[in-house]
């Protein structure tokens, strides 16, 4: 019994060894949209500021279009951003005990003058409505938003990343 064990120690020990020698690891979170020089167009919405807010909590410096030099800077191009109420399941007295949230951003990220990547992210989530407690149910709403804002700033990243990428794999 304890040579099992010692041999199954040894080859967990022999694995992970390989494993991290070759460069693995676990994944992480991207910082393609962290420190940069940022120009955001967009209207003047709740969404649109949140965006913002969170982009600059990332280190990120948004300049206004007259203040930039555009050739320098990342343009991200708000061209829709939403959030659509819809009730989601009614309970007795046909009252609402459910919202869904379907959260839309279509953006463009430009460079240099030129559309890297236009893309559409869409996500969407339940939340328990309760009449006798609305302002826990605006709070929640509010949480949401800002998740769903988060995860919108991943798949712009993820977009950076993936073009990037491609672009140094079209170099020879």
């Amino acid at each position: 019994m304890k040579l099992l064990k010692k041999s199954l120690f040894s080859f967990l020990l022999i694995s992970t060894f390989l494993l991290s020698a070759c460069g693995y690891s676990l994944r992480e979170n991207s910082n393609e949209l962290s420190q940069k020089n940022l120009i955001v167009l967009s209207d003047n919405s709740d969404l649109n500021f949140e965006l913002i807010s969170q982009l600059k909590n990332k280190g990120n410096t948004i300049f206004r279009v007259k203040d930039a030099n555009n050739g320098k800077n990342l343009t991200i191009k708000i061209k829709l951003h939403e959030l659509k109420k819809f009730s989601g399941a009614i309970g007795a007295g046909a009252r609402t005990t459910q919202v869904r949230l379907s959260y839309t951003i279509s953006y463009e990220l430009i460079s240099k003058n030129e559309i890297i990547k236009e893309n559409t992210f869409t996500s969407q989530s339940y939340l328990s409505f309760n009449q006798s407690d609305l302002l826990a149910v605006e709070r929640e709403e509010k949480i949401l938003i800002k998740n769903f804002i988060k995860d919108a700033i991943k798949n712009m990243e993820f977009q950076l990343a993936l073009n990037s990428n491609e672009g140094a794999l079209k170099r020879p």
